[in-house]
């Protein structure tokens, strides 16, 4: 709100068993003041899904974006790593996404020691992109 803007975000309440539940399939900065979180329920029952934004008060947006895409086939795993962070700015968060697909299952993402971010997920559906989102703090 007001002179707020992001500088990280995520998710939270997932909900997934054998009986049913939910997954994520995106989570990133979508403007300098919003993250979204998009989830699939599956099965017997969904569950909650909670999307949760980081802010500091400043008068400008504070992050700068660097990403990278994968193309994950059928039955596939697979990883994408962003660029490192352009000069004055260091890597603090990251995100993903998907890209609409709701057969990715984003299994890990991290912030590398060389100031990059990967994002890996599996694929259980038609070959799709999953893309890996860095955000980049001004020092």
């Amino acid at each position: 709100p007001g002179r707020r803007h992001l500088f990280s975000g995520g998710f939270q309440r997932t909900d997934f068993v054998a009986g049913g539940g939910n997954f994520v399939t995106e989570s990133r900065a979508i403007s300098p003041k919003s993250w979204r979180v998009v989830g699939h329920a599956f099965g017997a029952f969904g569950g909650e899904l909670t999307a949760v934004a980081y802010c500091v008060r400043s008068g400008k947006p504070r992050l700068a974006e660097v990403s990278s895409s994968t193309v994950l086939g059928t039955g596939s795993t697979g990883t994408a790593t962003t660029p490192g962070c352009p000069p004055g700015r260091r890597l603090t968060a990251g995100g993903f996404s998907s890209n609409g697909s709701e057969s990715v299952f984003f299994t890990n993402g991290m912030i590398n020691a060389d100031g990059t971010w990967s994002g890996s997920g599996y694929n259980t559906g038609a070959a799709t992109n999953l893309t890996a989102y860095g955000y980049c703090l001004k020092l």
